[in-house]
Parts: structure tokens; sequence; C-alpha cells
């Protein structure tokens, strides 16, 4: 059974666009910079150079300012406001709100572990939210959360990854345990006011657990997962 409805006026494609192409500059922008070294080119190739790079630049500058307005807009600058995960997988047709936090959520973790350039895709993430099946009654919240979590993981929900920005979590378990935080945050007991902390929390908790995330999700073992989830959502 699927969550997906249509909505006549979804903007997520849009965002979703703008986010592609600001990440496009920018990582263009990265490679042409660390691949060439203008200085040591001989003329006129080296002020050939240093033009292109100069309007990558400016592209760069421009879709992203163009990019975080909408972002702004859509999304607003705090966590997202979510309801828990237990009702989002009750609830018919919350992809859409599913993936709306978990994208702000996701992006959040990663400008903390200081990874923000990672591209964070809210379509893949819908799209898996809305292929789950709704929550039988006698399937534990963290069975099913660990189930979504491996799915996530597998849709590619994080792109562009680089291995420094892996390396700043141990194990260099960057993208499961930033996964297993935003899935965590989610189950977790919160009010709106908390949002941020709670997210915070769950972050530094995941990041701790990183030896332990990361062989998990190396073996897709959905049941050491929900146990993880099981132990450690009460203490976010």
């Amino acid at each position: 059974m699927s969550r997906h409805k249509f909505i006549p006026a979804d903007t997520m494609p849009l965002r979703e666009a703008l986010r592609g192409l600001r990440f496009l500059m920018r990582r263009g922008g990265e490679t042409i910079a660390d691949t060439l070294n203008v200085e040591t080119l001989p003329k006129p190739a080296s002020d050939l150079a240093g033009a292109v790079l100069r309007e990558v630049e400016g592209l760069a500058r421009s879709v992203d300012g163009i990019a975080s307005d909408v972002v702004k807009t859509m999304l607003g600058g705090q966590v997202a406001e979510a309801a828990p995960l237990q009702e989002l997988i009750e609830r018919p047709e919350s992809d859409a709100e599913f993936a709306t936090a978990f994208y702000v959520a996701m992006t959040a973790v990663l400008r903390r572990l200081g990874a923000e350039s990672v591209f964070v895709s809210e379509a893949a993430a819908r799209r898996v939210f809305a292929s789950m099946d709704p929550q039988e009654a006698d399937v534990p919240t963290a069975l099913h959360a660990a189930e979504l979590t491996l799915r996530l993981l597998e849709a590619r929900v994080m792109r562009g990854t680089t291995a420094e920005q892996a390396a700043r979590v141990p194990g260099a378990a960057l993208e499961p345990v930033s996964l297993f935080a935003v899935i965590l945050w989610l189950q977790s007991e919160r009010t709106d006011a908390d949002n941020e902390s709670v997210l915070a929390a769950a972050m530094d908790m995941a990041v701790a657990l990183a030896g332990e995330i990361a062989p998990a999700f190396a073996k897709r073992d959905v049941p050491q997962i929900a146990a993880l989830y099981n132990k450690y959502v009460p203490h976010v």
C-alpha cells in the first residue's frame, strides 16, 4: 500500500532541483580548484582558468542564494516540527511530511558534523517512506524503523560524501550514523520547543555508538538495528 498522493501545489520537485543544481555548482567549483593550480599555468592559460573559476564561483553563489531563499520560505530555518515516527507510520499519505522533516533534520546533523556540502535527497526519502507497508499492530516500531533506515541507506538519500567528510565520524561511518541519528530523533518523545536539542542529543549518541551502528548496517542486520533503537530511544 502506498502513502503517496498527488499534491497540486507540490513544490518538492522544485526544491530538489534547486538543491541539486546548488550541489553541482559547489562541487564543480571545488573540483576545479582542487585539481587546477592556476598560478603555475603559463599565460594565457592561467588567465582563462582564472576566468572559468570566477564564473563557476559566481554561478554557485547565485544558485546558493536562490535555493536558500526557497528552502527558507518552504521549510524555515529551524529543525522541522514532525510527528513521532509511530504516528507517521500509522497515518496514510504522510510521505511528504516525513520527507520534509527528514531533510531538515539530516542537513542539521550533517552541518554539526562538518559535512554540510553532502547532498540530501528529499525526493528519495519520500519515495522510500511511501513504499513502506503500513505498520502492523504486532510489529514493534523499532523494527519498522530499522527497516526504514536500511532502505534509506540503500536509496542513497545522502550523496557526494567524501572520504574527508566520512572520516569525521569514527570508522568513517558518516552515512549510517547520520541516518541512525535522524530516525532515532523521529522516534523520541519531544516537544516543538526542544526539537533541536533532542536532535543534537540523538546525533551525539549516534556518534558515540558508531562502533555498534556501522557493523549492524554493514550486515544489514535489521534485528540488531532495532535493538539499538529500543535501547537508546528512551535516552534522547
